[in-house]
Formats: structure tokens, C-alpha cells, sequence
């Protein structure tokens, strides 16, 4: 009888390992499925819905954040000029940058007055600005574009405009620099971030001081 007990148990032990391994392998088809349907399709195999871009999440989580929607703007000037940012750039009063307490160093904003409609577009280089109500802090020249060096602060709109790399959050999108001429408005791009846009804009502004850069459907 002691035999057959421990016959009965040996065998009683051994079906349990298999059902196991039955499982595990069950679970492990289970998840390499799921996560092939997602790499080969882009689409969630629990929801058939397309997976998120992540330029699509970045700007998901920039609607969501009221930091990044409507406040109060100010400015900075000469007694920055030259010191460091919290990016590790020196700060120039004359480039179009701005601080902004939690977007990453890079992200484009556009800048709209909510008085008299002007918008400028900004690269996040700095954090700030700290008094309570404000909700980033424009460079001298930003400023000046949108009239705000002449009242110090404004209601204004902020609009995230690319990630981090400074490239447009709307892949149809690119960048472009504008400016008056005696015979009619001249453009140049396309230009894949707003870094390059930037250089041919402070190349032009001795020449024309209203250069400006925009974003704009993509054109060959």
C-alpha cells in the first residue's frame, strides 16, 4: 500500500507540472500575440484601436495641462543678458527664447496676445517664471514682437508647437521665415526645425527687422 501512496502522488505531482507548463505557454503565446499586433500593426489587440504616436501623446498631455493654455506672460532683459539658463545656454535677449516652469528645454511655443492678436514662437531654454499667476517669461526681442516689452505683462495663449527637438508636433508641418520686401512678401524654407528657421531669421533681421518664423503646411 505504501507503494501505490507514493505511485499515486508521484503521478499526482508530475499531471500538476504539466498543467503548469500548459499555462506558462499559454500566457507567453498570449503576450508575444498581443505585443506583435502592436508592433506590426500599430493597433491594440484589446481595443483594434491605432496606437498613439508619440508626437499624438505629447500634445495630448500639452491640452491637458491648463499651465500650458492662457495666463499671464512677462519678460527679461539686460540684467540676464550673457548669464546662464537653467539649460546650461547663456541667455541673449535678442533670440526668441523663453522660460516656462515645466516643458522640456526645446519645445516651441507659440505666444498669442489675447489684446491685440499678435503671436510669436518661442524655444523653451530656461524655467520660470516664479511669481504666481505667470506662466512663462519671454526673451527682450519675443517680447517686442507681440508688444509686450511696452506693459511688462499680458493675458496670452500658449500653443505647443513641436516636441523637444524643436520639430513640428504635425508631421504636415514645417517651418519658415517671413519677411516684407519692396515687392511683396518673401518667404524661405521649408526648414525641418525651428533651430534652422532660427539661423536664416537672425541672419535677415539687420535687413529686415520684422523677419519672422512661422509654421505652415509643408510645401515642395
Amino acid at each position: 500500500m505504501a507503494y501505490r501512496t507514493n505511485d499515486s502522488r508521484k503521478n499526482a505531482f508530475l499531471s500538476l507540472i504539466c498543467i503548469l507548463c500548459l499555462a506558462c505557454s499559454f500566457l507567453m503565446y498570449s503576450d508575444e500575440s498581443f505585443a506583435r499586433d502592436r508592433t506590426e500593426t500599430g493597433k491594440s489587440a484589446q481595443t483594434g484601436k491605432k496606437a498613439p504616436t508619440s508626437r499624438e501623446i505629447w500634445l495630448e498631455r500639452a491640452r491637458n495641462n491648463a499651465d500650458f493654455v492662457r495666463g499671464k506672460a512677462s519678460w527679461y532683459g539686460s540684467d540676464f543678458h550673457a548669464g546662464k539658463t537653467a539649460s546650461g545656454l547663456p541667455y541673449d535677449m535678442y533670440t526668441f527664447t523663453a522660460a516656462h516652469r515645466t516643458l522640456p528645454f526645446g519645445t516651441i511655443v507659440r505666444v498669442t496676445d489675447q489684446y491685440n492678436g499678435k503671436s510669436v514662437m518661442v524655444c523653451v531654454t530656461d524655467r520660470g517664471p516664479f511669481k504666481k499667476g505667470r506662466i512663462i517669461d519671454m526673451s527682450y526681442a519675443a517680447a517686442g514682437r507681440i508688444g509686450l516689452n511696452t506693459k511688462g505683462v499680458s493675458t496670452v495663449d500658449l500653443e505647443v508647437v513641436s516636441d523637444s527637438k524643436g520639430r513640428p508636433l504635425n508631421a504636415s508641418q514645417a517651418f519658415y521665415v517671413e519677411h516684407d520686401s519692396v515687392t511683396g512678401p518673401e518667404r524661405y524654407g521649408p526648414y525641418e526645425t525651428f533651430a534652422d528657421a532660427a539661423v536664416i531669421q537672425e541672419a535677415l533681421l539687420s535687413a529686415h527687422p520684422e523677419a519672422n518664423v512661422v509654421l505652415d503646411a509643408r510645401q515642395p
